[in-house]
C-alpha cells in the first residue's frame, strides 16, 4: 500500500531528515518514540476477537501513513470499515485508488488475525455500492466483515509476520538475487486474487524502471500542490510525531535543529533546476538499489479490484519478511494526477501492459535491505474505533 511517495523521500532525507535551502544534510536518524510506536507491541494483548483484528489491521502499509480507517463496531459479531473522509490524499491520489489498496492492506490483515483464533470471516466489500470511479471515496463504507463461529478458520502461517513486516526506505544489496520460491509465491498469491505479478531483474529492465520511477519523483516533487499536499503532513520532532502518529515522521538531529531555529521550511517547493531539487534527487540514490521490481496489475480498476489489490500486496509483503526480503513501493509514476502522464504511460509500456485494457496497482523494489527498519508511528486502535 507504501507507500513511497514524496512523503517516504522525505523520511529517507538526512538519515529521516529533509531538503534544507541552503545547507547541506546532516545528522543521524533518531528511533521515533517509544509511545508512537507501541501498536506494534501491543496487539498480541488484546483478548476480545474483534479488537484483536483490528489491532494487528491497523499495522498495514498505507499511504502517507494517513491511517484512514473507521472501524464500526456498533453490530455484535461485525466490523464496519469506513473510509475516513479526513484522511484522503486529493492531490497525489485523487480518485482515492491508493486509499482503497491501503483499506484491502487492513482488512485483510484483520482476516489473518481472525483466523489465528480459528474464526473465519465473509468480507463483503461496498455494502451501500461503491463510490464512483473518479470520486474520492469519502466516508465509504469499504466493507463489512462478518464472523464466522469458532473452529471455522485454520491460523495462517502469515500471522507471525505482521508485527515483523516494515516498509524498508534504505539501501539495498545489489548483488543478492531473489528466491525462485518467493517469487513463485508472489505469484501465486496474485493470481489468488485475481490479479497478476511479476519481477523486473535483469540489469536493461531495471535500469528502464528507475528513469521512470526518477522522473515520477522528480515531477511530483516541482509540482507546488503535491509537494504540498506531503509537507503539511511532516511530524518534526518526538512531541509531533507522537502526537499524530501519522503522516511523514522526521526525528533525525538536523532537521529537527534547523527547524527550531527556523532554517529549515519544508513548504519551500523545490523548483526545476534548483539546488534544492538537486538535493532532493541526490536522496532518491538509496531508492534506486535491490535485487528488483515486483509489479501487481489488474484487469480493469473497479473499486472491488483496487481493495483486492490491497490484500494481494499486504501478503506478498508479508511472504517476503518470512523469507528475510524487504519491500519498498516505488508509487509516484502510479499516480493518476495530470502532470504525471507521461510516466504513467511509461511504466505502462515498460512492463508490457497497456493501460486500456490493465492497471499497475502496485510497484516496489524489493531485495535485502543493509539496514534494519523501524516501526512507524501508529494511532491507538480506541482513535479508529466507533463503538
Amino acid at each position: 500500500m507504501p507507500h513511497p511517495t514524496t512523503r517516504r523521500r522525505f523520511i529517507a532525507l538526512a538519515g529521516g531528515g529533509a531538503v534544507f535551502a541552503t545547507l547541506p544534510l546532516a545528522g543521524c536518524a533518531t528511533a521515533y518514540p517509544e509511545e508512537a510506536t507501541q501498536a506494534w507491541r501491543a496487539a498480541h494483548a488484546e483478548t476480545d476477537l474483534r479488537r484483536h483484528m483490528l489491532a494487528h489491521a491497523l499495522l498495514a502499509p498505507n499511504p502517507h501513513n494517513r491511517q484512514p480507517w473507521i472501524a464500526d463496531l456498533t453490530q455484535p459479531g461485525r466490523i464496519g470499515l469506513v473510509c475516513d473522509g479526513e484522511r484522503l490524499l486529493p492531490e497525489t491520489d485523487p480518485f482515492g485508488r491508493q486509499i482503497l489498496i491501503g483499506c484491502g492492506a487492513f482488512i485483510e490483515l484483520a482476516v489473518i488475525a481472525a483466523a489465528q483464533r480459528g474464526v473465519a470471516v465473509d468480507v463483503q466489500l461496498f455494502p451501500d455500492g461503491a463510490p464512483a470511479a473518479h470520486t474520492l471515496p469519502r466516508g465509504s463504507r469499504v466493507a463489512v466483515l462478518q464472523l464466522g463461529e469458532a473452529g471455522s478458520a485454520r491460523p495462517d502461517p502469515l500471522f507471525a509476520q505482521i508485527p515483523r513486516r516494515h516498509t524498508n526506505k534504505t539501501a539495498y544489496a545489489n548483488d543478492r538475487e531473489l528466491p525462485a520460491q518467493l517469487t513463485a509465491q508472489w505469484a501465486q498469491t496474485a493470481q489468488r486474487f485475481g490479479l497478476t505479478s511479476g519481477v523486473v531483474a535483469d540489469a536493461g529492465g531495471k535500469e528502464r524502471l528507475r528513469a521512470i520511477t526518477r522522473e515520477a519523483n522528480e515531477i511530483e516533487s516541482v509540482t507546488p500542490r503535491t509537494w504540498l499536499e506531503s509537507a503539511h503532513l511532516m511530524r518534526i520532532g518526538p512531541h509531533a510525531i507522537t502526537t499524530h502518529r501519522d503522516g511523514i515522521s522526521l526525528n533525525g538531529t538536523m532537521p529537527r535543529l534547523m527547524h527550531a531555529v527556523g532554517l529549515f521550511d519544508p513548504m519551500e517547493v523545490p523548483s526545476p533546476g534548483s539546488a534544492n531539487l538537486k538535493r532532493v534527487m541526490e536522496r532518491w540514490a538509496p531508492f534506486e538499489t535491490g535485487s528488483g521490481y515486483l509489479w501487481l496489475a489488474s484487469t480493469g480498476n473497479t473499486r472491488q479490484v483496487q481493495v483486492d489489490a490491497g490484500r494481494a500486496y499486504v501478503r506478498l509483503h508479508l511472504q517476503a519478511t518470512a523469507a528475510g526480503a524487504q519491500m519498498h513501493p516505488l508509487s509516484q509514476a502510479l499516480q493518476e494526477f495530470p502532470e504525471m502522464r507521461g510516466p504513467y504511460a511509461a511504466v505502462h509500456r515498460a512492463l508490457a501492459l497497456d493501460p486500456q485494457r490493465s492497471t499497475l496497482q502496485m510497484l516496489a523494489r524489493t531485495g535485502f535491505a543493509m539496514e534494519a527498519a523501524q516501526p512507524s508511528p501508529r494511532r491507538g486502535l480506541q482513535a479508529m474505533l466507533k463503538a
